[in-house]
């Protein structure tokens, strides 16, 4: 199914399409290549993804980079092709950490700085300060429960995952870390933007892209 068709389906129909890979493939994204592996979010299915990078990419040059969420490991391994000093990546779904570190070892040329860690947002990162931290945030808040690490990828019930991420984010900040987050009005606008209001932490909605479409891909920026 291509890019220009997931952003129609629901959650459940994404993650069901998703569920079908049964062994690693090989994709580009953005002229890199990547691994992808079963059970793992395929960032190359969804617009988001480059949408993100080319917004992030003049801000990489000699940072330190937080790749939350990681997933195969895409920003984090973009950011050290523009010349990112250090990357972290980190991801909740074990099977998301495994393919993070295949591509780090695909491009271990370019991996010498960068750690990997399977953690519930920050639990399990080192206590270090970022300058640019990237998250691109499951879309779907509504109650679920969640029995497949896969699912983290779409669903954030009750924005659980978006308050700890905020809570955790001024041990990890300097006043001049950027934080991006990537959501999309598929998701409740009205919601996150309380969150963001009630955590008092200076925010924009930065970017905002396909907003003549029946969803659009947006960057909350974080400063």
């Amino acid at each position: 199914m291509s890019t220009q068709e997931y952003f129609k389906l629901n959650a459940e129909e994404i993650f069901e399409d998703v569920i079908k890979l049964e062994k690693e493939k090989f994709v580009s994204i953005e002229g890199i290549e990547f691994i992808v592996r079963p059970n793992v979010y395929p960032s190359d299915k969804f617009r988001t993804t480059s949408f993100v990078l080319k917004n992030i990419q003049p801000y990489l040059k000699d940072k330190t980079v937080c790749d939350m969420g990681c997933g195969l490991g895409v920003v984090g391994q973009y950011a050290l092709e523009h010349g990112a000093k250090r990357v972290v990546q980190a991801d909740i779904n074990p099977y998301a950490i495994e393919n993070a570190e295949a591509n780090r070892e695909l491009h271990k040329g370019l991996n010498k700085e960068t750690s990997i860690y399977q953690s519930d947002c920050f639990d399990n990162v080192p206590k270090q300060i970022f300058d640019i931290i990237v998250w691109n945030m499951p879309f779907h808040t509504e109650p679920m429960v969640i029995k497949n690490p896969l699912e983290h990828a779409f669903h954030d019930p009750y924005f659980q995952s978006l308050k700890k991420f905020l809570n955790q984010l001024p041990d990890y900040s300097h006043e001049n870390t950027l934080t991006f987050i990537a959501f999309s009005n598929k998701g409740d606008i009205e919601g996150i933007e309380k969150i963001f209001d009630s955590s008092n932490l200076n925010w924009e909605l930065w970017k905002v892209i396909n907003a003549d479409q029946a969803y659009d891909n947006r960057i909350y920026l974080i400063k």
